[in-house]
């Protein structure tokens, strides 16, 4: 999803072993993403860190390490999520899945509520959670 190139790289050797040091990355595809705060355990230290994350599952990743906290989650959407003409940047209270059916089909749905009570939706012109079912939240 976030790609660099060799001369992006910075020649610092701040960072362990198998770690690099980046100037920049750029967004692949024109997808939503999520920009996470979070505070990093390590030993009596206690480190800031801030984790780009390009799928809701790395969400889950994160919760699941005990020497990190999550302390906000942001949705970083394109237009075609957040229905307006340029991409947003918004605080996540909510990252639920469900499971979305038509006539032709039936598919995963992710829902997005943002702290100002607004809800999006992973799936193109769903507007509501009328249709979905057996969601489940994965971050709250």
């Amino acid at each position: 999803m976030f790609q660099t190139i060799d001369s992006a790289k910075l020649p610092l050797q701040w960072k362990g072993t198998g770690e690099s040091l980046w100037s920049y990355a750029e967004l692949m595809v024109n997808a939503l993403w999520f920009y996470a705060d979070c505070k990093f355990m390590d030993g009596l230290d206690t480190i800031s860190s801030t984790f780009l994350l390009s799928r809701s599952s790395q969400i889950s990743d994160l919760l699941n390490q005990p020497k990190i906290t999550i302390r906000s989650i942001y949705l970083v959407s394109p237009p075609y999520i957040n229905r307006t003409a340029s991409w947003s940047m918004n605080p996540l209270v909510k990252l639920s899945v469900g499971r979305l059916k038509n006539e032709e089909s039936e598919s995963n749905i992710e829902i997005y509520e943002l702290a100002d009570g607004s809800k999006y939706y992973s799936s193109y012109g769903v507007q509501s959670d009328e249709g979905i079912t057996n969601i489940k939240v994965l971050y709250s």
